[in-house]
């Protein structure tokens, strides 16, 4: 986690305000309840949720990808968005 991200832990007692707006975010963004723990991607530049989930095992199995490749997939998808920037925006 520490190689691609800045990793925040917030605690849902401590901070009610910001667990509604992550967890509005994470049924918004996949049309599933929310719940805990809950993984959140936000953007580095202006902190906009951009993929989430309630639930990643170590590894992958039950169909759902295991934690390190979730964490591997976003990486690579960001640097991709990252590099392709000056050529989407003109």
């Amino acid at each position: 986690m520490n190689q691609w991200f800045v990793n925040i832990k917030v605690d849902r007692e401590e901070r009610p305000d910001l667990d509604k707006i992550y967890q509005v975010a994470q049924q918004l963004i996949t049309r599933q309840n929310g719940g805990w723990p809950l993984t959140m991607f936000l953007t580095p530049d202006d902190q906009q949720p951009f993929f989430g989930g309630t639930y990643f095992p170590k590894e992958r199995r039950h169909g759902l990808p295991g934690f390190g490749e979730v964490l591997a997939r976003v990486a690579e998808s960001a640097c991709s968005l990252s590099r392709r920037a000056p050529t989407l925006l003109g």
